[in-house]
C-alpha cells in the first residue's frame, strides 16, 4: 500500500502494527488520532516523535508547567514525563503520587477522565539493597491509574507508541463511546495488560505476570495490542472493575501503631475506585478487609457482572480470600509478610491483590488492593500463629551477591568456599559446607576459569590483539554463567550456584558466628580492604546491645542476652544481620557488596523507631496483654492499650503520646 501524504494515514512507520492501523484507516474501520492529544511534561527531554503521528493533537508545552501532571485535561490525553529525583529523596514521579492519599485521588480523576500517563521508575525498582545495585521495589502501591516503565529517560517511549497506536486502532464508533463515557484509560489498560508477550492465556491474565507494578518495554506486543483494540465494538468494551472497602481492621495510633501525632504519617495510601492502598503498621497478627465489587460496571450492557479476586504478588500463604461463588463481596485477610522477589527478581515489600470484573467474554483491567510492609520492619510469629515480636529497625537483608552471572566475584566466591587459606577462620567455617567431591569439582572449575582469564590478560598486553583478548574474556564469562548452573558430583547432585548460596546462608544463620570468633573477626576487620569494616561491625554490636539481644561483659567479651539455645526467631534474625556485615565486610569483602546497617526505608512513610517490641498474651490464648519494649539498653512495659506500665507494683498505667526527639527519632512521653 502506498501511503498518501498528511492525515491520509495514521503513521508513516513501516512495522506490522503500523501497517495494520493504516490499512484499517484506509478502509474506514480505524478511528485515527484526531480526537487524541499528546502531552509531554519533561521539557521535551523524552519527547515523542510526533511526526510519526500526523493526526495526533499536541498540547503546546508550557515552560513553567513541568513535572508530574497536576491538572486533569478536559480532552483525551496520552502523555509522559521522564523526570525523577534520587531514590533516597522523593524518587520517581509515580512514587511521589503514591506517597500521599491525595496523589492517588488525582490519579483516579485522570483515569476516569481519559488521561493516561507513562512515567519511568528511574531507580525505584532495581535489584539491590540500601543503594548498592539498587534499593529494591520502593513503590508502595500497584495501580492501573498510570503506567510505569522499567528504566530511566526514554524507557517510556515504546509505551507511548503502543498506547497511541492502539487508541488509533479503535473503530470510530468504539472510540467515540470510550471518549464519551470516559473509559479510554481503563480500556487501554485492559488491552495493554492482555497483549504483553508474557500473557498467553486467561490464567496468565489472572496472575502477576500480567500486572507487575513496573513493565518492561521489551515485553510489549504492539501488533497484538492494536488487533485487540480493533476487535472491540461498542457492545464488547471490557467492563470496569470498581473496588470498595466496606469494612476493615481498625487500628488506633498509639495503641496498635506508633507515629508522631498529626497528619504526616497515615495508614492509607489510596482509597479510590480502582486502587486501595494500605501500609501494614499495626501490631496485630493480620489486617482484614471486607471488599465489594458491586459498583463495577459495563459500558453498554445491563448484563450482570461477576467478580474474581486473585493474589498478584506476595506469598499466598499469607493471604486468605473468602468469596462465595457468584457474589461480588469478598473477605480478605492479610498477614504481614517478609520481602519477596517481585518482577525481575526485585525484592518487594508489597502484597498485591487484583480484583477483576467480567461479563463472561471481556475481562476488566484490575482494580488493585495493595498492602505495603515497611522495609525497616520485621515481624515474627509463635507456634500458635500469634505475633511474637516486631523489630522496627531490622538490618539490610541483602547479602550483596553479584546480580550478573558473568560477574567475576562468583569466581572469588568459589575460591573462598572451596579453597580458603589453610588454618584460617574461613577454612574452619566452610569445611562442613561442601562434600570432598563438591569441593574438588569447584576447585577444578575455578582453576580452569582463572587460567583462561590469565591467558586473555596476557593477550591484552599486545595493543594489536585488544579485540581478540576481549573475545577470549567474553567467552570465559559466558562459561562462568554456565558453570554456575552445572550440577556438582554426589549422591544428590546440586547446581554449583545452589551449593554456594546454601553455604552462605548457613554462615549467615549461625547465631554464634561472632560470639565464638570475636577476636579473629576484629583482627580480620582491621585488615579488611573495606576501611569501615571494624566500625561497621561495632555499630551492629551496639545496635543489638541497645535492643537487648547482646550484652557486653566487663572484660569486653560480647554474649547473647539469653542462653543461645533459647534464642527466639526474632533474636536469630537480628544476629543474622550482624553476620551479613561480618561476611560482606570481613570474611568476603571482595565478593559481597552490601551496605551495612539497618534497611533503608522511604522517610515520607515512617519515622525512625529504635526499638523492638516483644508481645505478651494471656496464657495460651490470642488475647494480647501488652508488650516489652527493648530500647536504649533498657526495657519498658506497655499494656494492650499502649499505656506505659510503671515498674512500681500497683501503679496505674499511664497514657503516652509519641513525638520526635532532637535526633529525629520517635520516642514517647506521658500525656
Amino acid at each position: 500500500m502506498t501511503l498518501a501524504a498528511g492525515a491520509d494515514y495514521i503513521t508513516p512507520r513501516g512495522d506490522p502494527a503500523a501497517r495494520l492501523v493504516n490499512e484499517w484507516w484506509v478502509a474506514g474501520t480505524a478511528a485515527g488520532l484526531s480526537a487524541i492529544t499528546y502531552e509531554n511534561r519533561d521539557g521535551q527531554h523524552s519527547q515523542l516523535d510526533t511526526t510519526l503521528y500526523p493526526q495526533l493533537q499536541v498540547l503546546k508545552a508550557d515552560a513553567n508547567d513541568k513535572g508530574p501532571a497536576r491538572v486533569v485535561r478536559p480532552m483525551p490525553v496520552i502523555g509522559n514525563c521522564s523526570m525523577a529525583s534520587a531514590p533516597d529523596q522523593v524518587g520517581c514521579l509515580p512514587r511521589l503520587y503514591m506517597s500521599d492519599p491525595s496523589g492517588s485521588d488525582f490519579l483516579a480523576k485522570q483515569y476516569f477522565l481519559n488521561n493516561l500517563f507513562i512515567y519511568p521508575e528511574h531507580l525505584d525498582h532495581d535489584k539491590g539493597g540500601n543503594g548498592l545495585g539498587g534499593y529494591g521495589d520502593l513503590l508502595p502501591l500497584n495501580t492501573p491509574m498510570l503506567t510505569i516503565s522499567q528504566g530511566s529517560s526514554s524507557s517510556d517511549q515504546p509505551f507511548l507508541r503502543a498506547f497511541i497506536t492502539a487508541a488509533a486502532a479503535f473503530r470510530p464508533e468504539t472510540q467515540k463511546v470510550l471518549i464519551e463515557k470516559k473509559l479510554l484509560a481503563p480500556t487501554l489498560q485492559a488491552l495493554f495488560r492482555r497483549s504483553n508477550k508474557m500473557v498467553t492465556s486467561d490464567n496468565d491474565y489472572f496472575s502477576g505476570k500480567a500486572h507487575p507494578v513496573v513493565f518492561e518495554g521489551s515485553e510489549i506486543d504492539e501488533e497484538k495490542m492494536v488487533r485487540l483494540a480493533h476487535e472491540i465494538t461498542p457492545d464488547s468494551i471490557p467492563p470496569v472493575a470498581v473496588i470498595e472497602v466496606k469494612d476493615e481492621t481498625k487500628a488506633e495510633r498509639g495503641r496498635q501503631w506508633f507515629e508522631p501525632e498529626g497528619g504526616q504519617y497515615f495508614t492509607a495510601t489510596a482509597n479510590t475506585p480502582v486502587s486501595i492502598g494500605r501500609i501494614f503498621r499495626e501490631n496485630t497478627a493480620e489486617h482484614g478487609f471486607l471488599v465489594s465489587l458491586d459498583k463495577s460496571f459495563a459500558a453498554s450492557t445491563k448484563q450482570k457482572l461477576s467478580a474474581r479476586l486473585v493474589v498478584l504478588q506476595g506469598d499466598p500463604r499469607f493471604v486468605t480470600i473468602e468469596q462465595q461463588p457468584g457474589t461480588t463481596l469478598a473477605r480478605v485477610r492479610v498477614r504481614w509478610q517478609p520481602p519477596v522477589p517481585g518482577a525481575r527478581g526485585t525484592l518487594s515489600h508489597r502484597i498485591d491483590i487484583g480484583a477483576f470484573a467480567t461479563d463472561g467474554k471481556q475481562i476488566s483491567a484490575p482494580a488493585i488492593l495493595s498492602i505495603y510492609m515497611l522495609p525497616n520492619e520485621m515481624r515474627f510469629y509463635d507456634g500458635k500463629g500469634r505475633l511474637a515480636e516486631i523489630q522496627y529497625q531490622t538490618a539490610n537483608p541483602e547479602p550483596g551477591l553479584p546480580q550478573d552471572d558473568r560477574d567475576l566475584r562468583w569466581v572469588r566466591l568459589m575460591s573462598a568456599m572451596a579453597e580458603p587459606d589453610q588454618g584460617s577462620l574461613m577454612a574452619r567455617l566452610v569445611q562442613p559446607l561442601l562434600t570432598p567431591a563438591e569441593r574438588e569439582a569447584i576447585r577444578t572449575t575455578r582453576k580452569d576459569l582463572q587460567k583462561r582469564l590469565d591467558a586473555a590478560a596476557t593477550v591484552a598486553r599486545d595493543p594489536k590483539l585488544k579485540d581478540e583478548a576481549e573475545k577470549l574474556r567474553r567467552a570465559v564469562l559466558d562459561d562462568l554463567a554456565k558453570a554456575l548452573d552445572a550440577k556438582l558430583p554426589g549422591e544428590k547432585p546440586r547446581p554449583l550456584r545452589f551449593a554456594l548460596l546454601v553455604g552462605l546462608e548457613v554462615l549467615a544463620s549461625d547465631p554464634l558466628l561472632f560470639i565464638q570468633n570475636q577476636a579473629e573477626v576484629f583482627e580480620l576487620a582491621s585488615r579488611s580492604p573495606k576501611a569501615t569494616a571494624a566500625a561497621d561491625v561495632r555499630a551492629e554490636l551496639h545496635r543489638l546491645t541497645l535492643t537487648g539481644i547482646l550484652k557486653q561483659e566487663k572484660d569486653g567479651t560480647v554474649r547473647t542476652n539469653v542462653f543461645p539455645k533459647k534464642l527466639g526467631p526474632g533474636e536469630r534474625h537480628a544476629l543474622r544481620g550482624l553476620n551479613l556485615t561480618i561476611l560482606s565486610h570481613v570474611l568476603l569483602p571482595q565478593v559481597l557488596e552490601r551496605a551495612a546497617g539497618t534497611a533503608w526505608f522511604p522517610p515520607r512513610l515512617t519515622s525512625v523507631k529504635p526499638w523492638r517490641d516483644v508481645m505478651h498474651y494471656e496464657g495460651d490464648t490470642a488475647t494480647l496483654t501488652g508488650w516489652t519494649r527493648y530500647h536504649d539498653g533498657r526495657t519498658t512495659e506497655f499494656d494492650a492499650d499502649g499505656r506505659l506500665v510503671p515498674p512500681t507494683p500497683g501503679s496505674k498505667p499511664i497514657a503516652v503520646t509519641y513525638v520526635l526527639d532532637g535526633d529525629g527519632k520517635l520516642t514517647w512521653k506521658a500525656k
